[in-house]
């Protein structure tokens, strides 16, 4: 599996070292550092243990979309509890996951987290259930947390989730995209589609499921479609 462990502008080498040994424990190796805010020095190291391999083959960058790229799910992370109609934070407990072999979970400054800009990428999000009072782990903790579920899942033949392709999931979200810009009395469009590009995310259960919501999704735009031509 090629999942990529984002970390999104890192404040202390001690984490970034923790987060690599952590990514050692679990079997992940593939870690991406986007616009650090530390130099990756001997503190990280120190702290990395038996994982120095990981620091020096991380891949540093400057833009989020480079670090995603290529990916057929990104997967943001929140302290945050969503409430009500807040769609950007309406998250999924880890156990919850279901990763395609391409995917790239995010985690953000150990300050503010992730950016509502940067939650909009993610197709989906991911909230630990901790303590109320105290909501917000060290991002090393949340990432072994997260890692646990997912090797758990493995170990249960279950953390693959092949339902459809990457491109027939893109074909759905344009398909919905066109059906609500036609849409009249749509209220915030925007907001529609990224609720759609969750629903989405989570899973189709089955090829044939899938196939299914792609078939009704093209007879919708086709016979919009062919209205407005009559109508012309």
């Amino acid at each position: 599996m090629n999942l990529r462990i984002v970390l999104v502008e890192p404040e202390y080498e001690q984490n970034i070292g923790y987060c690599a040994r952590v990514m050692k424990n679990f079997g992940f190796s593939n870690l991406w550092i986007v616009n650090p805010k530390v130099k990756i020095g001997e503190d990280a190291i120190k702290y990395s243990k038996h994982a120095v391999d990981i620091l020096r083959n991380a891949k540093l960058t400057k833009s989020l979309d480079h670090a995603t790229k290529g990916c057929e799910l990104i997967v943001g992370t929140t302290a945050i509890k969503g409430t009500g109609r807040t769609i950007l934070r309406n998250a999924i407990a880890p156990h919850e996951l279901k990763l395609p072999k391409n995917s790239a979970i995010l985690f953000g400054r150990e300050g503010t987290g992730l950016t509502p800009k940067e939650l909009e990428l993610c197709d989906i999000v991911v909230r630990i259930p901790a303590n109320e009072s105290y909501p917000t782990l060290n991002i090393s903790h949340a990432l072994a947390v997260i890692l646990y579920e997912l090797c758990k899942k493995n170990a249960e033949q279950d953390l693959l989730h092949e339902s459809i392709g990457a491109n027939e999931k893109h074909i759905i979200q344009k398909l919905f995209d066109l059906i609500v810009d036609s849409s009249k009395g749509i209220r915030s469009p925007s907001t529609v589609k990224l609720a759609f590009r969750r629903i989405i995310a989570r899973g189709i259960k089955s090829p044939i499921e899938g196939r299914a919501l792609l078939q009704i999704l093209k007879n919708v735009v086709y016979n919009s479609y062919r209205k407005r031509q009559t109508e012309k």
